[in-house]
C-alpha cells in the first residue's frame, strides 16, 4: 500500500467544548489563547486553570498545543508577557505563536528551548521574510494568505527542512494583509493588532468618485456603485484542492474559527481529517456530500483564496457579509398550493405556500437532499432590495420530484425570484454533537506491560510507551496489594490480562502483555482494576511529564526571568506623570520648553515627483519618495500587477529625478519601499540600490521583515529606516531590529504616554524615531482591487476614489502599480497643536504623508508644520498661534482632522 507524508492538522480551541470537539474530530494539534495577548480577544478563550487543564486534556491524547500570544505589546506590558510565557513554558506547551518582535526576542532569551511560530500577524510575505524567521530562531512561520501557489512553490523548495511552513486551508479570510489593518483602530478604537477588531470589513459602503480640487480634496462626489459589502471577503475552502496542497511538502495545514462553536469545529475538522487521511492512502477524491456539509456548517460563500484563483474578484462576497449556507434555489411563485402542486385561489390559514425550483446539483449527492423541521432557511430578495428573511422550518416540506420544486410554508410573501439558502441543518448539528460527545481520540497511545510478582507476592509492572518528541518513557510501578495464595480457583493468565487491557476512558491502548506467572494466587477481580487504575494514572502522570520542562529547565528559566524583570525595571523610562489629557493639552496650558530636545525636523512621504517639488519648495530637508508610476503616467491604471522585469528602468528614472531635485535643494532623498514586497518585487527592483548608490542616495526606508533582510545583505553604504509596517510598540522590538535599523517609524497606535514609555526608555535613547503626524493614515491594504468594479475605460487616474459608510464618512482609497488596494482613514491625523510636546519626546522627525496628493498640498502643509517649529525655536509660550496653524491645516485636510489615538489611547475597556 502506497503511504503519503501528510501535513499536520491543525484546529481552532476558542472554548474548551471547542477544544474537545477538534481532538475527537482528529485534530492533530490545537491552537489557543490565554485571557491575554491572543488576537481572538472576543473568544471564550482560557484563564490559568483552563489552560493547564486543556493542554493536560491534549497531551494525554497525543495533540500538540499551540498558544498564542499574537498581539502587539506595549512597554508597560512586557513584564507582564515575560511572566505569561514562563507559566506557558512550565505547563509544557508545544510552541507559541507570535506576532511582536520584541515579545519574541523576550521569548527567545526567556525559555530557548520553547519552539516559536511566527503569526501570520506578522505579515511574512516573502522568501527574505521566511530566511528571516528561520536566522531569528522560529522554528515556524504562518504565511500570508494572499500568497500564489508558485510562491509558496518557491518557499518550500528554498527552505527545505529549514524551517516548517503552515498555511490556512479553510476559515474567514481578512480583507486587508494581517498585521497591516487599522481600520477598525482609526474607526472606533478597537485594534486588530490588539484582538479587539470590530470587522468594519462586514459592513456596508458605497463606492464613489470625484474631482479633487487644489489640495487633493474631494469635490462634486458621484455614487458609481451600489453594492453594499464592498470589503466583504468569502470564505477560504481548501478542500478541493486537498490533493495538491498536501504536494507542497508544508508541516502544517490551519482551520480559522476560534470565534465558532464547538459543532463547526467538529464538523470542520471531521471532514478534512477523514480527506487527509485517504490522501494518506493516496486513494482520495474530493466528495460533493462533505462539501455540502461544509457548506452548511458556515460560510460567506466559498473560495479556494489566493492560492488558485486566477480572478482575485472570485475572492469576493461583496454582495453579503454573512452565513450564505447551502443554495437551493430560486423562488418562482408565493401563494397557496396544495400537496399536489395544485394552485389554489384563497390564501392558506396557515400562512403562505412558498415554491422554490430546486438547483439541479443536489439531484447529484449520493443521498436524497431532504429539508426537515427544525432546519433554517433565509431567502435573499431579489437585488437585495429588501432585508433578508429567515425562518425555522416548523412543517415538513413537500417535494415535488418530478418539477424538482420544493413548497414550504412561511409567514410572509417571499418575492419571486430570491434566493433560498438553507442555514441550519438538523441532523448535520445532531452528527457534529455525537463527534463531541464520543471520545474518538481514547485509546489512541500503545502501551506495553511487563507484569510479575515479587516474593511477597505484590504485582510489579514495567510499561514502555512514546512520549512528547517520540520520547521513550518506561513507568515502573510496585502495587501495595499482596495476592494471596489460591485456595479454590486460582486467576489464571487469560483472566489476568483481559482485565489490564480494559483501559476504557484513558488514552491508552495496551498492546502487549508479558506476564511472569508464578500461579496459583487469587485476588478479587475489583483488585485487579485498582491496580490496573493505579499503573495507568503513573502512566498519564508521565506521560504529561515528558511535555514539560525539567525542573532544572525550569529553575534556569526562572532566573533568566528575573533577570529579564531586572532589566526592565532599571531601563525604563523615567516615571511619566499621567494627566488628564484634557489638561496636558489644554490650549492655553504654557509650556516650559526648557528641557526641550529642539531637534525636531520635517519629512514627508512623496508618490509624485510634483509632490517631491512641492515639499523641497516649502522647505522641507528629508524626502521619503514611494514612487507611483500610475502617477507620473507611465503607465495605465490597472488592477493587473505591473511587470517590474520590463518597468524598473523607469522606477529607476524616477528616483534619480527626485534626487537631483533633492540635491538642487540640499535634501535628503529615501527611497520608500512598499510594506507589501513580493517575491517578484525584491528580485526585480532590489538590484537598483546598488547603482542608486553609486549616484548618491543613501538610504532605504522598507515596511516588513523580509525586506529588510535583502538591503542589509547588500552590505553597501546605506542606511536603512523602519516604516509604520514593521508595527513597532515597544523598546525590545527597537532593540532587536537596532542593530540592522537606523531609524524607526513608531506606531500611531500607540498614545501619548505609550510613545513616552518607549522614546524616553534608557536602552533606546540613542535611537533616531519618527512619527507619522498629518494625513490621512494607512487604514489597510489588500490584494484585491476594488476599482475593478468600475474598470471599464473610466478615467481612473487624477480623481478621487473613496468608499462611503453608513455615517457617510468617505475613506479615500488608491490602487498601486501592484494592483492592490489601500484605503485610509476618512480624516486626517492632525498633531500639529502638540509640537512642544513632540518635541520633549525624542522624535527627531514628524511626517508628513502627502501621497497620492497635489504639489499645494504639500507647500501649504509642510509650510504650516515648519511654521509651529518656528514658534518653537522662539521659545514662545501661549500655544494660541498653533491652534491658530491647525485651523488653517483643518481648511485644506480631507475628510476634517483627528488626534487619532494620540490622546486616549485604543479602546480596551470591553
Amino acid at each position: 500500500m502506497v503511504t503519503k507524508t501528510i501535513p499536520e492538522l491543525l484546529a481552532p480551541s476558542g472554548s474548551f467544548n471547542a477544544l474537545e470537539a477538534a481532538v475527537n474530530a482528529g485534530a492533530d494539534a490545537i491552537y489557543l489563547s490565554g485571557k491575554s495577548f491572543g488576537a481572538r480577544f472576543y473568544a471564550e478563550n482560557f484563564d490559568e486553570h483552563q489552560m493547564k487543564e486543556a493542554i493536560e486534556y491534549a497531551h494525554l491524547r497525543n495533540l500538540k498545543v499551540y498558544v498564542t500570544v499574537n498581539t502587539l505589546v506595549k512597554d508597560s506590558e512586557l513584564l507582564t508577557v515575560a511572566e505569561h510565557l514562563f507559566k506557558l513554558y512550565q505547563l509544557g506547551i508545544d510552541a507559541v505563536i507570535l506576532q511582536d518582535v520584541g515579545v519574541a526576542s523576550i521569548c527567545r532569551d526567556l525559555v530557548p528551548d520553547l519552539d516559536m511560530h511566527t503569526s501570520t500577524q506578522m505579515t511574512i510575505n516573502n522568501l527574505e521574510g521566511v530566511r528571516w524567521a528561520y536566522n531569528f530562531g522560529f522554528k515556524r512561520v504562518v504565511l500570508a494568505r494572499e500568497l500564489s501557489l508558485e510562491e509558496l512553490k518557491q518557499i518550500s523548495r528554498s527552505m527545505g527542512k529549514k524551517i516548517e511552513l503552515e498555511i490556512f486551508i479553510h476559515g474567514a479570510l481578512c480583507y486587508s494583509y494581517s498585521g497591516q489593518c487599522l481600520l477598525s483602530s482609526v474607526i472606533g478604537g478597537r485594534s486588530g493588532n490588539r484582538g479587539r477588531c470590530a470587522q468594519p470589513c462586514r459592513k456596508p459602503y458605497r463606492l464613489l468618485q470625484g474631482e479633487k480640487d487644489d489640495y487633493g480634496k474631494l469635490s462634486n462626489p458621484t455614487l458609481i456603485t451600489t453594492e453594499k459589502y464592498l470589503l466583504s471577503t468569502r470564505d477560504l475552502a481548501s478542500y478541493n484542492q486537498l490533493n495538491e496542497i498536501s504536494n507542497l511538502s508544508l508541516n502544517s495545514l490551519k482551520i480559522e474559527g476560534r470565534m465558532r462553536s464547538a459543532e463547526y469545529v467538529a464538523l470542520v475538522v471531521s471532514i478534512y481529517r477523514k480527506a487527509l487521511d485517504a490522501i494518506k492512502k493516496d486513494k482520495w477524491v474530493p466528495d460533493e456530500e462533505d462539501l455540502l456539509k461544509l457548506k452548511l456548517a458556515f460560510n460567506r460563500g466559498f473560495t479556494s483564496g489566493y492560492m488558485f484563483e486566477d480572478d482575485k474578484k472570485s475572492l469576493m462576497g461583496r454582495e453579503a457579509p454573512g452565513n450564505r449556507g447551502l443554495y437551493l434555489g430560486k423562488v418562482i411563485i408565493t401563494k397557496n398550493r396544495d400537496k399536489n402542486g395544485k394552485y389554489q385561489s384563497n390564501r392558506s390559514a396557515k400562512g403562505n405556500s412558498t415554491i422554490i425550483n430546486l438547483n439541479p446539483k443536489l439531484d447529484s449527492l449520493k443521498s436524497n437532499f431532504k429539508l426537515e423541521k427544525g432546519d433554517g432557511i433565509v431567502f435573499i430578495s431579489p437585488n437585495n432590495n429588501k432585508k433578508p428573511y429567515g425562518m425555522i422550518i416548523e412543517e415538513e416540506p413537500t417535494y415535488l420530484r418530478k418539477s424538482h420544486e420544493l413548497i414550504l410554508n412561511t409567514k410572509k410573501v417571499v418575492p419571486i425570484g430570491s434566493k433560498a439558502y438553507q442555514t441550519r441543518d438538523i441532523s448535520l448539528l445532531k452528527i457534529a454533537e455525537n463527534i463531541i460527545q464520543q471520545d474518538v481520540k481514547e485509546q489512541t497511545i500503545p502501551l506495553d506491560i511487563n507484569l510479575k510478582w515479587n516474593k511477597k507476592n505484590n504485582p510489579i509492572l514495567d510499561g514502555k510507551l512514546t512520549g512528547a518528541n517520540d520520547a521513550k518513557l518506561k513507568i515502573h510501578f510496585k502495587s501495595d496489594l499482596k495476592m494471596e495464595k489460591a485456595i479454590n480457583r486460582p486467576l489464571n493468565k487469560n483472566q489476568i490480562v483481559i482485565q489490564l487491557k480494559k483501559t476504557g476512558g484513558t488514552p491508552f491502548n495496551i498492546r502487549n502483555v508479558e506476564i511472569d506467572y508464578p500461579g496459583n494466587l487469587f485476588t478479587p477481580l475489583s483488585k485487579l482494576n485498582q491496580i490496573r487504575r493505579e499503573f495507568i494514572k503513573k502512566a498519564e502522570s508521565k506521560l504529561l511529564k515528558s511535555y514539560q520542562p525539567t525542573d532544572n529547565s525550569v529553575e534556569s528559566a526562572f532566573k533568566r526571568l528575573e533577570k529579564i524583570k531586572h532589566d526592565l525595571n532599571q531601563t525604563k523610562a523615567p516615571q511619566i506623570i499621567k494627566q488628564d489629557p484634557e489638561i496636558l493639552f489644554d490650549k492655553f496650558n504654557v509650556v516650559n520648553l526648557s528641557d526641550s530636545y529642539n531637534s525636531l525636523g520635517i519629512a514627508v512621504y512623496c508618490s509624485s515627483l510634483e509632490s517631491v517639488r512641492g515639499s523641497l519648495s516649502a522647505g522641507c530637508k528629508r524626502v521619503y519618495f514611494e514612487p507611483s508610476l500610475g502617477e507620473e503616467c507611465i503607465i495605465e491604471p490597472s488592477c493587473n500587477p505591473i511587470n517590474w522585469q520590463i518597468h524598473n528602468e523607469e522606477m529607476n528614472e524616477l528616483l534619480l529625478k527626485a534626487h537631483k531635485l533633492c540635491t538642487t535643494h540640499d535634501a535628503e532623498l529615501i527611497w520608500k519601499w512598499p510594506n507589501i514586497t513580493r517575491n517578484s518585487w525584491l528580485e526585480n527592483l532590489s538590484p537598483l540600490i546598488k547603482s542608486l548608490n553609486v549616484e548618491g542616495i543613501s538610504e532605504i526606508m522598507i515596511g516588513n521583515l523580509g525586506s529588510l533582510r535583502v538591503v542589509n545583505n547588500l552590505d553597501l553604504p546605506l542606511l536603512i529606516s523602519g516604516s509604520v509596517g514593521l508595527n513597532l510598540w515597544n523598546h525590545r522590538s527597537v532593540l532587536e531590529l537596532s542593530s540592522v535599523l537606523d531609524r524607526f517609524t513608531l506606531s500611531n497606535e500607540l498614545s501619548y504616554q505609550e510613545l513616552l514609555e518607549l522614546t524616553l526608555h534608557k536602552s533606546v535613547k540613542k535611537s533616531s524615531f519618527d512619527l507619522i503626524v498629518q494625513g490621512n493614515l494607512d487604514s489597510l491594504v489588500s490584494e484585491d482591487c476594488l476599482l475593478e468594479i468600475v474598470h471599464n475605460g473610466q478615467k481612473l487616474i487624477n480623481r478621487f476614489w473613496g468608499i462611503e459608510d453608513v455615517k457617510k464618512r468617505i475613506f479615500p482609497l488608491w490602487t498601486d502599480d501592484e494592483g492592490r488596494t489601500h484605503i485610509s482613514n476618512s480624516v486626517e491625523l492632525c498633531l500639529i497643536n502638540y509640537l512642544p510636546q513632540l518635541n520633549q519626546m525624542g522624535i527627531q522627525h514628524l511626517i508628513i504623508d502627502t501621497r497620492n496628493k497635489p504639489r499645494k498640498y504639500a507647500e501649504k502643509m509642510i509650510s504650516y508644520y515648519l511654521k509651529g517649529l518656528d514658534f518653537l525655536d522662539k521659545n514662545q509660550g501661549n500655544l494660541k498661534s498653533l491652534y491658530e496653524l491647525k485651523n488653517k491645516v483643518k481648511k485644506i485636510s480631507q475628510g476634517g482632522i483627528t488626534t487619532g489615538n494620540f490622546i486616549k489611547g485604543l479602546s480596551e475597556n470591553s
